[in-house]
């Protein structure tokens, strides 16, 4: 503690400090509703998309920054009511494993997101972008910018996928706070939820399914399936599918990663519309 500050002040700090390291755990996301932001770019995306940043610690240097993209972000966090706590050094890099992102780090309350039936409602053809027990928060992050930028109406999260996990934020350059992430527990009830609303479900595979390039137009909302970089989609998992795509590739090569397979297919299926 520095010696200007009270005790009240101390405790406060540290409060902060306690729910960002118990934010970076599923348990801890749940319990309190927040997720962890981190770095110069991603707060300033964050606030854009109007995210409810609740919390916010920052380093001595970033405190005393006065470069532009610092002290406008310290002014939009003061005029929320949520000015930067400055903290010791170490204390930020403990809790950013010594990333350079811009010295600073808080705290964000996560989206609610739309109902399925909200969703269609505003989007009768809508499509979404599903991922089945992705394991990679790395990926999840990945492929929610690749929703975003492919015009997906949202993202489904299912069997553990952790689209809130501080990587996944961080990879998705604020793309989380921006498309509508839905939760299912695993990929049968998902299904099950996606075929009577009367969404058709397009699942990627590596090998068997069908050349995207000769779809027939999509009529309806469309859910683009896809399992994780590691496993792919099981048998089980391919049971509650309509149909399959696997994309062409050259003579040795297994796959494409999960991102560049999402980005191609959801860019085939736009141009199909």
């Amino acid at each position: 503690m520095k010696p200007t500050q009270s005790v009240s002040a101390a405790a406060h700090w540290r409060r902060v400090v306690a729910e960002v390291e118990a934010a970076a755990a599923p348990g801890g996301r749940r319990r309190l509703g927040l997720c962890v932001v981190e770095g110069t770019r991603l707060f300033e995306r964050a606030l854009r998309a109007g995210a409810r940043v609740e919390q916010a610690l920052c380093s001595s240097s970033f405190a005393t920054d006065e470069g532009r993209r610092a002290v406008e972000l310290r002014r939009s966090l003061e005029e929320r009511e949520c000015a930067p706590i400055e903290v010791a050094d170490e204390v930020l890099e403990r809790l950013t494993d010594g990333r350079s992102l811009g010295g600073i780090v808080g705290l964000a309350r996560i989206p609610s997101p739309p109902s399925l039936p909200e969703v269609l409602a505003a989007d009768p053809n809508a499509r979404f972008l599903a991922c089945v027990a992705f394991n990679d928060p790395g990926n999840v992050g990945a492929l929610v910018r690749t929703a975003h930028a492919g015009g997906a109406a949202a993202v489904l999260a299912v069997g553990g996928t952790d689209a809130f996990h501080p990587k996944a934020l961080r990879t998705s350059m604020g793309s989380l706070f921006r498309v509508p992430v839905l939760e299912w527990p695993d990929w049968a009830s998902c299904a099950a939820d996606l075929r009577r609303a009367g969404v058709r479900r397009l699942g990627a595979l590596t090998r068997g399914g069908a050349d995207p390039r000769d779809l027939p137009r999509a009529e309806g909302p469309l859910a683009l399936v896809l399992g994780s970089e590691a496993f792919g989609l099981s048998a089980a998992d391919r049971a509650g599918l309509d149909g399959a795509v696997t994309l062409p590739m050259a003579a040795g090569v297994d796959s494409l990663s999960v991102n560049a397979a999402a980005a191609v297919l959801l860019w085939t299926l736009a141009r199909a519309d």
